[in-house]
């Protein structure tokens, strides 16, 4: 019975090692990365990952004028800003 159960076992480890090796492709070799690859990646996380230390080089608030805070809130108040324009950064799709 003990003997039954090693060759079962040798068996099963066979079968695994024949699967793991069904996975590689030995139709295609493997291509190598081109000298760019991850850029799009890692620009994206730049552009998205919040600068810890940019607080560090300010040393005062930023000044605010009150008669040009006064007249952008008044005309915002009276319909009189400027309209939003649209903008497009691509005709793909359009007709």
């Amino acid at each position: 019975m003990e003997r039954h159960h090693s060759f079962v076992r040798a068996c099963i480890v066979v079968a695994v090692c024949l699967g793991a090796m069904a996975c590689e492709s030995v139709v295609e070799p493997r291509k190598e990365l081109s000298p760019d690859f991850g850029n799009a990646v890692r620009h994206n996380m730049a552009v998205q990952i919040v600068n810890p230390e940019a607080s560090t080089g300010i040393t005062e608030a930023p000044t605010l004028d009150g008669n040009r805070a006064n007249a952008a809130v008044t005309l915002y108040q009276t319909g009189k800003t400027k309209a939003v324009e649209a903008v497009r950064t691509s005709d793909v799709g359009q007709q």
